[in-house]
């Protein structure tokens, strides 16, 4: 997400800035925590005077950032999280991904596609995983699948094993995991491994993120991974972007079109939504301005979503509608692909 953003801040330097203004970009490390997240916020605004918030990897450091800039009127893009509570009641808080209410459909539709009959949705106690597992199961039940009972467990959970037992004794021939956590998706796979419960899961970016690869180890050569992203390795404004980002940080263009997250695209997407929208306002941060320059971007086709997609905030401060790809993971290659039935 930081190579993203200062991809997109160089190009929009490059260009002669954003309204005039040339970006200048502060990093911090929110530490995945809502405390964290508070204190760097805090001094964003204090001491380094930041004048637009963008990023944060999950809801609980989005909250914690929004309590913060709402009162002030404040912009912030959020570029990875999916809860309507980031943005609910807020004019100031727009988002480069889709609301949680678009996976639902998506994630049966990927688990009728492998011809599964009987999934499990196991969820954390987040935001996300506490409220959209009976929406799951529901569009399961649409598509004719039946959905076991549901089982949760504990964001940054240290040991899941009594939870895939619980699983196991459903006996179901696929799993959806929704949770927030990249470190616990990995832990799914290894421990569904080491129990025997070698069945296609089917989640987030979450159980393909760096963090999950690195816990989850040899798992990955056994469980079948699949993963609802708002990114298309082939679409070819991602390829560009890919070969971009491996210019600029090393590897191919295929590594970076297959293995980066799509919190990088949606990064890069995030920062020049800002850039067109500081265009209008011709460079003034004003809340009030910025939302409804925003809210005026005629709809444009971004790094992230499917291809042929448009991305636009005139009817949502989500910018993407129904623009996912089902992409499964190709352990031999540690790299994404379009999935295709």
């Amino acid at each position: 997400m930081v190579n993203a953003a200062n991809l997109a801040v160089s190009k929009i330097n490059a260009g002669g800035g954003a309204g005039g203004r040339e970006l200048q970009l502060k990093v911090y490390d929110d530490q995945l925590t809502a405390d964290a997240s508070a204190q760097v916020a805090q001094r964003a605004l204090t001491v380094d005077r930041a004048e637009i918030f963008a990023g944060a990897y999950t809801t609980i450091e989005g909250l914690a950032i929004r309590q913060l800039t709402d009162p002030r009127k404040i912009i912030y893009m959020s570029t990875s999280t999916i809860s309507p509570a980031l943005t609910d009641g807020s004019k100031y808080v727009f988002r480069t991904t889709h609301l949680q209410s678009d996976y639902p459909n998506q994630m049966a539709q990927a688990a009728s596609d492998l011809k599964l009959k009987n999934v499990l949705v196991v969820h954390d106690d987040s935001p996300s995983g506490s409220t959209l597992f009976d929406s799951v199961d529901k569009a399961l039940t649409a598509k004719g699948i039946t959905a076991a009972a549901p089982v949760g467990y504990k964001l940054n959970a240290t040991d899941l094993a009594s939870t895939v037992a619980a699983m196991q004794a459903e006996k179901p021939d696929g799993v959806i995991i929704i949770g927030s956590s990249a470190a616990d998706a990995g832990l799914m796979v290894k421990t569904m491994n080491e129990q025997g419960l070698v069945v296609p899961l089917i989640g987030f970016s979450s159980p393909v993120a760096p963090d999950a690869l690195r816990i989850g180890g040899a798992a990955y050569n056994t469980v079948p991974v699949y993963s609802i992203q708002n990114k298309q390795p082939d679409k070819p404004l991602y390829a560009d972007f890919a070969a971009k980002y491996a210019a600029a940080y090393g590897g191919t263009a295929a590594q970076a079109a297959g293995g980066l997250s799509e919190a990088a695209g949606q990064t890069y997407d995030g920062f020049i939504s800002l850039a067109k929208a500081l265009d209008v306002t011709k460079g003034v941060t004003d809340g009030d301005a910025l939302s409804a320059a925003l809210k005026g971007i005629a709809p444009f086709e971004g790094v992230s979503g499917k291809a042929g997609g448009t991305m636009s905030f005139a009817n949502s401060p989500q910018a993407f509608k129904d623009e996912m790809v089902t992409l499964k993971y190709d352990p031999s290659t540690q790299l994404l692909v379009a999935f295709k039935p």
